[in-house]
């Protein structure tokens, strides 16, 4: 493949309560297609990798039988628990962490993070002040660290940035990261 991020892999969170919603995020369908299999499609165009972490592998219907998938060996911890879980068994040194629900993945950002990569443990997305932990690239060596932290309470993903050597990436205001919470905007995205 042409222009691939090479010793990363990309990994898809697939395990949030999607109380919003009031079902499981990661079976959300756009013009009868799976959201996530479309994800995974583009990621494949970048990534040599690509693995979903869920609370529950069954959950997945056939069409999902080509992806790689890895339970969550932390249930209940958040997505902290599924980012621990990825880079105790991604066989690169950086992994491409998402959210199974962001409709149009922008290729063009996730390269311009990716440059940073090698200098740095973490390169992370902000969009509107705030740090996007689920559009993020982390370096294995984040593992120790952020595994200790799941004995705590605090189980916010950048609680312990302060431990590692982080690139804020700050989106421009023309490209907004949505994510699909609600049965409304989803049927925004299926118009």
């Amino acid at each position: 493949m042409i222009n691939q991020i090479t010793n990363c892999t990309a990994v898809v969170l697939c395990g949030g309560k999607s109380s919003r919603m009031g079902f499981d995020k990661s079976l959300l369908q756009l013009d009868g297609e799976f959201m996530l299999l479309r994800t995974v499609k583009q990621l494949k165009k970048i990534f040599p990798e690509s693995l979903l972490v869920t609370n529950k592998r069954s959950k997945f219907p056939p069409a999902f039988s080509h992806v790689a998938i890895l339970e969550d060996h932390y249930p209940e911890k958040g997505p902290l628990g599924g980012l621990v879980t990825a880079l105790e068994n991604i066989k690169t040194n950086y992994l491409f962490l998402l959210a199974c629900d962001i409709p149009n993945l922008n290729i063009d950002l996730i390269r311009k993070m990716a440059k940073s990569m090698e200098s740095y443990d973490i390169v992370i997305c902000k969009q509107e002040n705030r740090l996007e932990p689920l559009f993020a690239f982390y370096h294995v060596t984040c593992l120790t660290i952020l595994k200790q932290q799941l004995q705590t309470n605090d189980w916010r993903i950048r609680k312990e940035f302060e431990h590692f050597l982080v690139k804020v990436v700050t989106l421009e205001s023309s490209f907004g990261l949505e994510n699909v919470n609600s049965p409304k905007e989803l049927m925004l995205w299926n118009q």
